[in-house]
């Protein structure tokens, strides 16, 4: 699967941008249909494929989203909100290069030490270590030296035998990877400058280690000796312990020696290392600029207040009451109910069974759910949610008729004060996916074009439903795999004749 599709998901979750109608905002431009006929929408020049889709959908159940079933109306639905948030995605990375984003240092020393690290990585599993090959001979020799001969040699044990094989070479290369890295490489340690003693003469240009003509600065590995404590003094801030600092000081050698030999060997231009660094440059390059939009958006305590009292309908959430009503024809038919079950003659249950107007109150008792306040009738809404809990109120006149409420249960207002800290955090929240929403419609707008090839759709989406029907079809048919295993199961849950 793509790790661009896994990262650019987890970006467009956190981003918030999308939340309109599918596809309300895509500009749906004339345009020449692409060579690539998976290519089911154009960006600039960022084409989107239905597999890079498919590939976030069956993806999203690691982020606790459903994975609708393929050829069903609710995959094409969340396949069309996915798309509008993949242009959204798009339109960001290509605002980001013509902003001059990727030239920030930000950005290029963290694409820097991530395609280190790429190139390190292939270095240790392709020169390193390699295809660690178990002959039959050595399975065989194991087999007869080292297992109970009365164990039949069959496919299952050979596999097994050659997995346990492969562990053991590959823990021997591991055991002496170390002076297999640094052969033919001159590293020398700075004791004094890596020891705890010297943390409070230490400056950032500081030299620690060397290897070959290369300089490693205490800058460069401090965050690797930070402690558990980081908000101690500078003193307890780094780990104390000299040989914890001396095997972390070590990896950071082996992976920067790893990567000089890697790029020397040419593994920046292996197809894994092109294909990974591209996609992170990608997705690195999204949340860099989307990090400084939003910092150039900060608001103002009065453009938040002033947010906040423009948009309270979607920020608050109102009182919220469980609510049990009579209703009746007259007032005082009304009272009179009342006044009996305030006795105890009869019970609120059975005046709405026996005697509410209401056509639903045989069945519901009178109960009428969760009712949110400021939803109903003025005068009921008012009378409601000012009743005690518990309480038989009224009657109040609707243009129902006249009720009798009791409340059952109360679930309280919130976000209703812009000074509590969470309802600032999330107006703010609300106030920064406003501007970033008017902020790609802008892009789609005016900047960038922006073409969906509806037919590739269609098409798409047409194939998915052919394709379950056939498997359906071949499910039903005699000898199928479907129904040979339907078949199995039947004589596990079918007893036995007696």
């Amino acid at each position: 699967k793509s790790i661009n599709a896994l990262v650019m998901f987890a970006f467009l979750l956190i981003a918030g941008c999308g939340d309109e109608k599918p596809r309300e905002n895509i500009n749906k431009a004339a345009a020449e249909m692409p060579a690539n006929p998976d290519v089911v929408a154009l960006v600039g020049d960022q084409e989107i494929t239905f597999g890079e889709l498919n590939t976030m959908l069956n993806s999203s159940a690691m982020v606790g989203l459903s994975v609708p079933a393929l050829g069903t109306p609710e995959r094409t639905q969340v396949i069309l909100t996915l798309l509008d948030k993949v242009i959204s995605a798009n339109l960001t990375y290509l605002d980001a290069k013509k902003q001059g984003t990727d030239r920030l240092t930000s950005y290029t020393e963290d694409v820097a030490r991530f395609e280190d690290a790429v190139v390190a990585a292939l270095y240790e599993s392709a020169v390193l270590i390699g295809d660690i090959q178990v002959g039959e001979t050595e399975v065989l020799h194991y087999y007869n030296t080292e297992t109970d001969k009365e164990e039949e040699l069959t496919d299952d044990l050979k596999t097994a035998i050659e997995s346990l094989l492969r562990k053991r070479k590959l823990d021997e290369l591991k055991a002496n990877m170390r002076a297999r890295i640094r052969e033919n490489v001159e590293v020398v340690i700075d004791d004094k400058v890596l020891s705890p003693d010297y943390d409070d003469n230490r400056s950032d240009a500081d030299v620690v280690a060397t290897y070959d003509n290369h300089r490693i600065t205490w800058s460069q590995v401090k965050d690797l000796m930070k402690g558990a404590d980081q908000r101690a003094d500078r003193a307890a801030f780094y780990v104390d312990n000299e040989e914890e600092r001396q095997k972390r000081l070590d990896r950071y050698i082996d992976s920067a020696i790893m990567s000089m030999k890697g790029y020397m060997a040419g593994l920046d231009k292996d197809p894994a290392f092109i294909k990974r660094t591209a996609e992170y440059r990608k997705t690195r390059l999204i949340n860099e600029h989307r990090k400084n939009l939003l910092h150039n958006w900060n608001p103002s305590d009065d453009q938040l207040r002033t947010y906040y009292v423009d948009h309270m309908d979607a920020i608050a959430v109102p009182e919220m009451r469980k609510v049990q009503m009579v209703v009746l024809a007259t007032k005082e038919e009304a009272e009179d109910i009342k006044a009996r079950i305030d006795m105890g003659d009869i019970t609120m249950f059975q005046a709405a069974q026996q005697y509410s107007t209401d056509p639903n109150a045989k069945s519901t008792l009178g109960e009428m759910g969760w009712v949110a306040q400021g939803t109903g009738f003025k005068e009921l809404d008012d009378f409601t949610f000012n009743l005690e809990p518990e309480v038989v109120g009224g009657p109040v006149e609707s243009p129902a008729g006249w009720h009798l409420v009791k409340v059952l249960d109360v679930v309280d207002a919130q976000y209703d004060n812009i000074d509590d800290p969470q309802t600032r955090q999330r107006t703010f929240r609300a106030y920064m996916k406003d501007k970033f929403d008017e902020y790609v419609v802008d892009l789609r707008k005016n900047h960038f074009k922006v073409a969906v090839y509806d037919d590739v759709l269609t098409r798409k989406f047409q194939d998915e439903v052919n394709l379950i029907a056939e498997l359906k079809k071949k499910a039903k048919q005699e000898g199928s795999v479907t129904q040979q295993r339907t078949e199995e199961l039947q004589k596990y849950i079918t007893p036995p004749m007696q």
